[in-house]
């Protein structure tokens, strides 16, 4: 599933990075690599998609936010 389908509160595993290069090294620069768990702190269409991710938290817009699937 989509990571800005993930409810708030809720965890899940990265399980693949879609898009180009440039936006695939944005991610993983960001810690968002296959096989890291993660925990959605804000979600949905208003506003930034933030996570929790290896202890820290990572603010998405839509469009990086989108490119990544969880299960």
């Amino acid at each position: 599933m989509k990571l800005e389908m993930l409810e708030t509160g809720k965890r899940a595993v990265i399980a693949r990075i879609h898009g180009g290069n440039g936006k695939r090294n944005n991610l993983l620069d960001l810690g968002l690599v296959p096989g890291v768990p993660v925990r959605m702190i804000q979600g949905g269409r208003r506003g930034p998609v933030i996570l929790e991710v290896l202890g820290s938290r990572v603010i998405l817009g839509h469009g990086l936010a989108d490119a990544v699937e969880v299960s």
